[in-house]
């Protein structure tokens, strides 16, 4: 038996149109296969949620589904192009390469506040689950001389996209292909820099076909974790181990950052954990910039012999450190 609509999305039968709506983008961004982690039946979950939402979000389909059921709902109006959002016009969108390649996170190319290019295959897997054929999102077709009925809402499309970190941090350009009649239209979204998960890049009158016009098309960004870059706010974090001798003498030493390798000095005397600052090296926005801090993180040598072990009890007697001196258990 078919699941309830109103229960997919988890609202009650009186819900309005926004609750609707609210309720979707949610579940969208909970289910949508490059989503991040999903569950194994996540597929399945997302179809529902489009399946419900396509219904409860038109006014007559509604009226129809709350009268008759899943029956009343099958019965669409003729030529009614179903899809992500309500009414996107497949046919209207493939994937555009632009010009130039690259791949996430790294590699020159023109972008948008220094940003980067977006791997081609990637943006074009992502405009084919959108507006094409594959994946969760079906391509209806249409007989000769109909045209699609307008859909409701307003027209706008929501689409999960994930970036890796260092497009996020220094903006990315994604290549789109727009079809007008006999002509295609190449445009590139400029994803800013410092974008974070959950933000929201409007590309104005890129969604629906509505008879009014387009609606707008917002891309919903998901970051991909980084192996060892963190993020915090507009700075950026990361661990380096350094010897026990660097950490005791000092040294120069090699550090990674979002635009390269650069060398830092490490003070004589520096402890385990001690916060290093990169200046500038952090998320630069147009108004503001952060900084990249450097975590120190002391490695000791392992498998000392009796003759080593005695020549550093020779220096804890001559100076001793009382490391738990200030501790707030003390």
């Amino acid at each position: 038996m078919a699941r309830d609509f109103y229960e997919i999305l988890g609202v009650n039968r009186s819900a309005t149109a926004d609750e609707i709506r609210n309720a979707h983008k949610k579940l969208v961004r909970k289910y949508h296969p490059d989503a991040g982690k999903k569950s194994p039946d996540s597929v399945k979950r997302f179809q529902e949620v489009q399946e419900a939402f396509d219904v409860l979000s038109d006014d007559s389909k509604r009226k129809q589904y709350d009268q008759f059921g899943h029956a009343g709902a099958a019965q669409a109006p003729p030529g009614y192009q179903s899809g992500y959002g309500g009414g996107v016009r497949p046919e209207d969108f493939d994937p555009g390469y632009g010009g130039g390649g690259g791949s996430p996170g790294g590699g020159p190319g023109g972008g948008f506040g220094g940003g980067q290019q977006v791997d081609p295959g990637q943006f074009g897997d992502m405009f084919e689950q959108l507006f094409g054929s594959r994946g969760a999102f079906g391509r209806g077709k249409r007989s000769a001389g109909q045209q699609p009925a307008e859909p409701a809402g307003s027209g706008d499309v929501e689409y999960p996209f994930t970036l890796s970190f260092e497009q996020a941090a220094r903006g990315a350009n994604l290549p789109l292909s727009i079809n007008r009649g006999s002509s295609k239209e190449q445009i590139e979204v400029k994803i800013p820099a410092g974008v974070k998960t959950g933000s929201r890049v409007r590309v104005q009158g890129r969604g629906s076909q509505m008879r009014s016009g387009r609606g707008d098309l917002f891309i919903i960004v998901n970051v991909a974790d980084h192996p060892y870059f963190k993020r915090d706010n507009l700075d950026v974090i990361v661990e380096v181990p350094v010897s026990i001798y660097e950490a005791v003498l000092g040294a120069n030493v090699s550090v990674p950052t979002l635009d390269g390798e650069v060398t830092m000095t490490i003070p004589p005397g520096t402890s385990s954990g001690t916060r290093l600052r990169l200046r500038g090296k952090g998320i630069n926005r147009a108004l503001d910039s952060g900084d990249q801090y450097v975590i120190v993180k002391v490695v000791v040598p392992k498998d000392l012999d009796p003759t080593e072990i005695g020549i550093i009890q020779q220096l804890q007697n001559r100076k001793p450190i009382n490391a738990r001196a200030d501790v707030l258990w003390k």
